[in-house]
């Protein structure tokens, strides 16, 4: 069961980030450093804003959706879902007017023309706003449903079609941020409207009950809670580059930055997605030495990706962002990559491993003062870092906060929840991504599409072998058990 589901949701865990790795490349041959830094701004701000307004109804119905043979709980749920929305959509609408306000000065450089007018901005930051939002409240409610082609349509239409229509709209209209908005609007609204169908949907007024909406909020109010500290610490260094440099030094540096953060998303994802549910299951269970044992496994397997992929960014990253990035981000895209994905290392780490089990466990304050650890820490490094040292400085300083926070989160879940770190794996994948990176660097592969090919090639391979050798016994017994 749990192969399977996994495998009917993987087009949408690898669709949706992989076109956003390639629209964050594609979108600097377009966008200026101050567009670029504008349109990023209105995404995160997007994410907060449906945090706040929705989320917590989202996370309800992912828990307690009805089932659709109970048609008066099932009409009861419509009224109060569409309550929620139309609530949503009206409050999000004030957030797009706010920072339609707030951006539009941004968004044009020193002494250039063009200011765009404040209605365009606010149309196009609420058409992006809320459609993504919208998008992301169906989404957990096609995982409610198992409706994994609705949920696929409404992960992967937002990026992979505004990939397309951005690409699209950026060659035949002003190439800034608002029409870049624009064009995922749409993407995101053709995703609704494949998706509704295919979860049965059919319109029901809004009502709102209050004793379900009461019951909405109880539930997911902690679960905002952590989600706000878990955005906070993701999101936070943007603000505070806009705000001590501006826009333009925030979409010159968010290219490298957002790009090693999504390389470690992807990476830790590949993993983490099935071992969660069934770390959950051994728990519900009353196997919790077994499902200790599993989140020890997934701490293992997320190393042997994140270790290898980290070092193989800093040896190859020069080569493929010459290769892909417009020259005008190239220097500091190289220089930030390598650094940025390291300090999501870091944070995928307890994220994924530690910190889970803190949830699994109901330690949710526990988890709460390691998010607020981490994201003191790292907005007070960053700033230090800003000043002192630049845009390298505040992401030092990210990676700073975020291995203290690894560090306190280990430390809790070994000491109060008996977790213990696979401390021999650890040393493994490290031995086994040395001898890759010497390979590598013995190669020297020439700075070209050929040479980049080539040398990813040989590092898999020998990091393969490495790995294999390193973990014979445990290779050795996953086949005889396939046997």
């Amino acid at each position: 069961m749990l192969l399977r589901n996994t495998l009917r949701y993987l087009p949408a865990q690898l669709l949706s980030p992989l076109a956003q790795l390639v629209s964050m490349v594609l979108w600097t041959h377009w966008l200026t450093p101050q567009q670029m830094g504008v349109f990023t701004l209105v995404t995160v701000t997007q994410e907060v804003a449906y945090l706040v307004c929705l989320s917590w109804f989202s996370v309800y119905a992912l828990r307690y959706l009805p089932p659709q043979e109970d048609r008066a709980a099932t009409l009861r749920y419509l009224g109060c879902e569409n309550a929620a929305l139309l609530a949503g959509t009206l409050a999000g609408s004030a957030v797009s007017l706010v920072t339609a306000w707030l951006l539009v000065d941004n968004s044009v450089a020193p002494g250039a023309g063009g200011q765009p007018h404040t209605l365009l901005a606010a149309l196009s930051v609420a058409a992006y706003v809320c459609t993504r939002s919208a998008s992301s409240h169906y989404a957990e409610r096609a995982r409610a449903q198992s409706a994994f082609l609705a949920y696929t349509s409404l992960q992967v239409c937002g990026p992979l079609l505004g990939l397309l229509f951005g690409w699209l709209a950026l060659q035949h209209l002003p190439p800034d941020a608002w029409t870049l908005l624009l064009a995922y609007a749409a993407a995101q609204a053709v995703g609704l409207l494949l998706a509704w169908p295919l979860m049965g949907m059919h319109w029901r007024g809004v009502h709102a009950d209050r004793q379900l909406l009461k019951a909405a909020a109880t539930f997911g109010a902690p679960m905002l809670g952590l989600g706000l500290l878990g955005w906070l610490g993701e999101n936070y260094i943007r603000y505070l580059v806009q705000w001590r440099e501006g826009a333009a030094a925030l979409g010159m540096m968010v290219v490298g930055w957002a790009l090693g953060r999504r390389c470690a998303s992807v990476a830790s994802m590949l993993v983490a997605t099935a071992a969660f549910p069934l770390a959950a299951r051994l728990l519900n269970e009353g196997r919790r030495e077994e499902a200790l044992q599993q989140l020890r496994l997934n701490a293992a397997l997320m190393l042997a990706v994140l270790v290898p992929v980290t070092v193989g960014v800093e040896l190859l990253g020069a080569t493929l962002v010459k290769l892909t990035v417009a020259a005008e981000y190239q220097a500091l895209t190289t220089e930030m990559l390598a650094i940025s994905m390291f300090a999501a290392a870091l944070r995928n780490l307890h994220m994924h491993v530690t910190d889970q089990l803190m949830v699994l466990d109901r330690q949710l304050g526990m988890c709460a003062k390691v998010d607020g650890v981490e994201i003191v820490l790292c907005a007070a490094a960053s700033l230090v870092g800003l000043v002192v040292h630049g845009l390298h400085g505040a992401v030092f300083g990210q990676a700073f906060g975020s291995a203290v926070a690894l560090l306190l989160s280990v430390h809790w879940a070994r000491s109060r929840l008996g977790f213990i770190w696979p401390t021999v794996e650890t040393l493994k994948v490290m031995a086994a991504t040395a001898v890759m990176a010497l390979a590598l660097l013995l190669l020297q592969a020439p700075h070209t599409l050929e040479g980049l090919l080539l040398a990813v090639t040989v590092g898999a391979l020998v990091y393969a072998l490495s790995v294999a050798a390193l973990f014979w016994t445990d290779v050795r017994r996953l086949v005889l058990q396939g046997a």
